[in-house]
């Protein structure tokens, strides 16, 4: 038996004899009183500066402006958009050194339009991408990084493929020196992709976490849309599936996660300006309209109210995964605690846990991996299998 094993053995042991106590703090998120006044501002112009999880993120946002009745004349949102990009790329897009793929630019939502061309830009140029960037004074521009690179902050600042970071902000200040940038806290790929090299898409959500958190540090960021978040909730719901709600591992499910995401770029955008939350949104989308994969999930009246809480509850506090089913009296208050899923909390479950901390490979599924945090604190820990342990007790939380 491992020492890590015979560590965690141990703390159970102690907590179930009442010999330990646990305690901790959330890092929940402060409003920025000037982000809000700016979000406000008559005639906002957004440009998002990024790649195909760019389009996931709002991928249904007309349809919930319209669902809500929220009133968006008086704004634009344009995005520029090449798959997998990453800040070195659109570097040298403007630099009409990326021979890789085609771009596109178009405009997402909006009663205003903004001086730019939309269309497609070709390989070696970066025509279009510069005179979006020379022809429109922009309020905010949003940047996001790749999905291969967006757990790793130092990738993120060097000069590899996923880095150039510095070198993308020196050239949006230039050109664009009263906008204010943002960034997309994209979500985490599923844990079974080959590309996930953590192996545990709540493992990679929490890196993407703490690279946000650097970048707002180092570059006195306040405004971030953390829909990945928001999409970590929903996996953490009964939901979640053997996808780990993806459409191929990498891209959030058409349907419901790409609703979940876009709930949340409504809510950290578009609410504090209209005053009107994502909760109000009666948008309901049948999967059996849009696609035959058994995979997808409907947005209806049973799972619409948990993707906008989910939502909700990232703005909120986009550091912590949290189960938007615990809260919503939806029949799934214990399912965050049935880690295996086989319908019990009992000591199935703390194994399940177990198998998780230690690293153990094959043993926890992608729903396992993502229940295992039973707490919602964003870590996988002897706290929750403090939480299981006070649950079949007969208690609440400890």
């Amino acid at each position: 038996m491992s020492v890590r094993l015979q560590t965690i053995l141990l703390t159970i042991w102690l907590l179930a004899e009442g010999c330990v106590g646990l305690g901790g703090t959330a890092m929940a998120r402060t409003a920025d009183s000037s982000t809000t006044d700016l979000l406000r501002k008559p005639g906002l112009k957004i440009l998002h500066i990024g790649n195909s999880f760019t389009f996931d993120a709002v991928s249904y946002l007309s349809l919930i402006l319209n669902g809500t009745g929220a009133d968006v004349s008086d704004m634009c949102i344009y995005r520029t958009m090449r798959p997998g990009a990453s800040f070195k790329e659109w570097y040298d897009i403007y630099n009409d050194c990326d021979s890789v793929v085609d771009y596109q630019i178009e405009k997402v939502c909006g009663g205003i339009n903004a001086d730019i061309e939309m269309g497609t830009g070709a390989k070696r140029d970066g025509s279009l991408f510069r005179k979006a960037l020379n022809d429109e004074q922009w309020d905010i521009i949003f940047v996001q990084p790749s999905s291969t690179y967006s757990p790793y902050y130092d990738q993120w600042t060097g000069y590899g493929a996923g880095g150039y970071l510095n070198a993308l902000l020196a050239l949006l200040k230039n050109l664009q020196p009263n906008a204010v940038i943002g960034m997309m806290l994209v979500h985490s790929s599923a844990s079974f992709y080959e590309g996930n090299a953590e192996k545990s898409s709540l493992e990679r959500w929490r890196l993407n976490v703490q690279s946000v958190d650097r970048f707002c540090s180092d570059y006195g960021v306040s405004l971030v849309v953390p829909y990945g978040t928001a999409v970590q909730n929903m996996r953490a719901s009964s939901l979640n599936n053997d996808m780990d709600l993806t459409a191929d591992g990498l891209h959030c499910e058409y349907v419901l996660t790409r609703y979940t995401a876009s709930c949340c770029y409504y809510q950290s955008v578009l609410a504090p300006r209209t005053g009107i939350s994502i909760t109000t949104d009666k948008t309901r989308i049948n999967k059996d309209l849009l696609t035959v994969d058994s995979s997808m999930i409907s947005v209806d009246d049973d799972t619409a109210p948990l993707a906008q809480k989910a939502a909700v509850m990232a703005v909120e506090d986009w550091h912590s995964c949290k189960n938007p089913g615990a809260y919503e009296g939806s029949g799934d208050e214990t399912a965050s605690a049935d880690v295996n899923g086989d319908g019990v909390t009992d000591v199935a479950d703390i194994a399940s846990v177990i198998s998780v901390m230690a690293g153990e490979s094959g043993i926890a599924n992608p729903l396992q991996q993502s229940r295992a945090d039973v707490n919602g604190d964003g870590m996988i820990d002897v706290a929750d299998i403090a939480t299981i342990i006070s649950i079949m007790a007969g208690g609440g939380d400890i």
